[in-house]
């Protein structure tokens, strides 16, 4: 995404910080529409032409004897893989706003 999202309050990072709902379209496929607040973006769904992997640094020791004697830890570092992205979500058009109808009052009867 491009772009900043802001949120209020106190930022802890290991909480989620959930962005927004993303949901498919059952009348047209591969058509999503993604809502940010009172935002509304629709866009569609793309194959990758390469797809690309999530990896995950881990520092893994070299020698468990050594370690114990010094004190001191060498680690190899290798990258586990957790996913693999194949498809993308396009937006081509700015957000629309969502605005919602007012309730009309209700009157008393007296």
């Amino acid at each position: 995404m491009q772009g900043e999202l802001e949120r209020k309050g106190a930022i802890n990072p290991d909480e989620e910080f959930p962005i927004g709902k993303l949901k498919l379209s059952k009348t047209r496929p591969d058509t999503v529409e993604l809502t940010i607040g009172y935002h509304l973006l629709e866009g569609k769904m793309m194959d990758l032409k390469k797809p690309f992997a999530i990896l995950e640094k881990q520092c893994a020791p070299v020698d468990v004897d050594a370690m114990e004697q010094d004190g001191a830890a060498e680690c190899s570092t290798e990258y586990k893989v957790i996913g693999i992205i194949r498809r993308k979500c396009m937006f081509k058009n700015r957000p629309r706003a969502i605005i919602t109808k007012p309730e009309p009052p209700v009157r008393r009867q007296q």
